[in-house]
Formats: C-alpha cells, sequence, structure tokens
C-alpha cells in the first residue's frame, strides 16, 4: 500500500506543479499584453492631442480668414440658400397714451 501512496502523492505533487507553472506563465502573458497595451494608450493619447491642437489651429486659421464682414449699412446678411435676411434698426417706439 505504501507504494501506491507514494504514487498517488508524486502524482499530486506533479499535479500541483504543473498548475503553479501554468498560473505563472498565463500571469506573464498577461502582464505584458497590459504593459503593451498601457503604451499603446499612451501613445493614442498623445496623438489625440495632437490631432486636437491641428484642429484647433486649422479652425483658427480658418475662421480668421473666412469671417463674414457685415457692412452696417446694406445690413443683409445670405445664409447660403435663398433666403436673406436684412437687418434694419427700426426706432423706438413710444406708448400709446
Amino acid at each position: 500500500m505504501t507504494v501506491e501512496y507514494l504514487i498517488v502523492a508524486i502524482g499530486a505533487v506533479a499535479i500541483v506543479a504543473v498548475s503553479i507553472w501554468n498560473k505563472v506563465q498565463i500571469w506573464k502573458r498577461i502582464r505584458a499584453i497590459d504593459l503593451h497595451l498601457a503604451k499603446m494608450q499612451t501613445e493614442i493619447d498623445v496623438l489625440q492631442m495632437q490631432e486636437s491642437r491641428r484642429l484647433m489651429m486649422e479652425l483658427k486659421a480658418s475662421s480668421k480668414a473666412e469671417a463674414p464682414k457685415i457692412d452696417p449699412a446694406n445690413g443683409t446678411i445670405d445664409l447660403g440658400g435663398d433666403e436673406v435676411v436684412r437687418l434694419v434698426k427700426t426706432p423706438p417706439t413710444t406708448p400709446a397714451q
């Protein structure tokens, strides 16, 4: 009987050793993937900031170049379609007595 117990004990130790080794390998892979994802996230954050700055600079440049000027004497604004809005100053009305 002692031989059978010895074989069972050796089998149990082998199973535990393989299980621990597999867990360690999986933990190492997860850690490597996590580090790789952290680097990618940092790169994405930097690229988003650069793109945001580029877009803001482009919008500033285009808004200064293409800002519509309103002639106070004429007072019309074209809305891009068939409609034209006329800005007319109306004199203040006095309340009726």
